[in-house]
């Protein structure tokens, strides 16, 4: 059976907890700045790198692309 101890004990413990989680404010504005700089360079390098790949594509193909000239025979 449950003393009259025990039951104190548990009941301090669960209102110091309920009393620290509420002490608690954790500021994540730095947080939140620092993620959103670092995701906007990630993101204009990812665009920088996607411009560089289309253009040697392009480039690429455009010289695999056989030279047509029209020829007209005259009489």
């Amino acid at each position: 059976m449950i003393n009259l101890k025990t039951v104190f004990a548990i009941a301090l413990l669960s209102v110091s907890t309920a009393v620290s989680a509420d002490e608690i404010i954790i500021d994540t504005t730095d947080l939140h700045a620092s993620i959103s700089a670092q995701l906007a360079e990630g993101l204009a390098q990812m665009q920088q790198d996607i411009n560089e790949d289309v253009n040697a594509v392009l480039i690429a193909e455009k010289d695999e692309q056989p030279t047509t000239f029209n020829a007209q025979r005259t009489e």
